[in-house]
């Protein structure tokens, strides 16, 4: 099904070959600090990661879906947490600039996206029964409120921030139903006043990643930042996050390929009584289960990124490869930790306890396992 062209095979190689060399030698040490290092965004900026997605006319490399997941799942096979960063960046705010935002907006935040500035996705509310709200007052709009759990919150450049704008009143079965109007904002955190931004610290996993908490305190955004239409950003954002879990579903897929990779050469490595552990076969099984799902959520994850770049409809596909891959990569770090016995969860022997932790955490963000599960299930139950 997957009948690599050249072109895709050199994008995977470039991005193997960037991260053996700019990611790997420093995952350790941002997984034990718990902070992330900016030489390796600096890095990527240069070597044209975190413009992947950014159409060529602005300065990016204009990739398909399915070359961008193998970059994702490259960089994540060396250190998830960067490849959350570019992930979150590039799937979520440079594709809703892209395919929202006004051509105003477009012409002058996308290179600087391409090429020196990170985005951050500020969607998801520290205390959904007070969201964040966005005062009309004329020429901006005045912001107040606090998101929670934002991945490159602390470190961002610009903010896509999903605020409530007003309320719409609508009919349904005879009754007047009033429900928020949710707009999104680009918000330029060089110039802006009253935002706070802190690190969320002693995370489980995906330690690295920069999360923070963003508070919003009467902060004056130009109505001219307005990214798509007013009242459009709930549909705008479950648009992009079907594509994000797709770049998730990749993540997943790297964080398996790596602890599968410690699997197999540890149990090769490893001498007991004489024989190397990769000749009992209890290990042989797990080698194998872990092979065989990690194999599956592979081509799930691709059959999702090539339904995308065929502009089908993938809300369905994309969760089933979100679920799986996440849970898959949690399976095979749990083997892989298994395969190394006692020594797999000393942090400064082997790294699997690292994937481990990474990997379940996972099976949370953009989508608990439990939410893709309803995505599905609302697909197949359709009546």
């Amino acid at each position: 099904m997957f009948d690599w062209n050249d072109q895709q095979k050199e994008t995977r190689a470039w991005a193997r070959e960037f991260a053996e060399r700019e990611v790997k030698p420093r995952a350790a040490a941002m997984d034990g600090n718990g902070v992330y290092d900016r030489a390796v965004i600096d890095a990527m900026f240069e070597a044209g990661l975190m413009g992947l997605l950014v159409p060529e006319r602005y300065g990016g490399r204009g990739l398909s879906a399915l070359e961008y997941v193998t970059a994702v799942e490259e960089l994540a096979r060396c250190d998830a947490s960067t490849a959350l960063v570019m992930s979150i960046h590039s799937s979520l705010v440079t594709v809703l600039i892209a395919a929202f935002a006004s051509d105003e907006i477009r012409d002058a935040v996308l290179p600087d996206l391409a090429t020196k500035k990170v985005g951050s996705f500020a969607l998801t509310e520290e205390d959904p029964t007070e969201p964040t709200r966005a005062e009309d007052v004329g020429d901006a709009f005045r912001a107040s409120g606090t998101k929670m759990y934002i991945t490159n919150g602390p470190i961002a450049d610009l903010i896509v921030l999903f605020a409530v704008t007003g309320v719409t009143e609508s009919e349904r079965h005879g009754k007047v139903v009033k429900r928020d109007e949710i707009s999104a904002l680009l918000v330029d955190v060089e110039h802006t006043e009253g935002l706070t931004c802190s690190d969320i610290e002693g995370k489980m996993g995906l330690t690295a990643a920069p999360v923070g908490r963003l508070v919003f305190s009467d902060v004056s955004i130009p109505s001219s930042h307005l990214v798509g239409e007013r009242g459009a950003g709930f549909k705008m954002a479950m648009k992009v996050l079907d594509a994000g879990r797709i770049g998730a579903a990749a993540l997943a897929v790297g964080v398996g390929q790596a602890a599968l990779e410690a699997a197999r050469s540890y149990a090769i490595s490893r001498v007991i009584g004489g024989r190397p552990i990769s000749k009992f076969q209890a290990i042989q099984m797990m080698i194998a289960e872990a092979a065989t799902r990690l194999e599956a959520a592979r081509a799930l994850t691709y059959q999702a990124a090539t339904a995308l770049d065929r502009g089908d409809h993938i809300s369905e596909i994309a969760a089933m490869a979100k679920l799986f891959a996440s849970e898959a990569a949690t399976f095979v770090a749990s083997r892989a930790l298994q395969v190394h016995g006692g020594s797999g969860v000393v942090r400064d022997l082997h790294p699997v306890e690292r994937y481990f932790r990474d990997a379940r955490v996972l099976e949370i963000i953009e989508g608990t396992s439990e939410i893709q599960k309803l995505v599905v299930a609302g697909h197949e139950l359709k009546g």
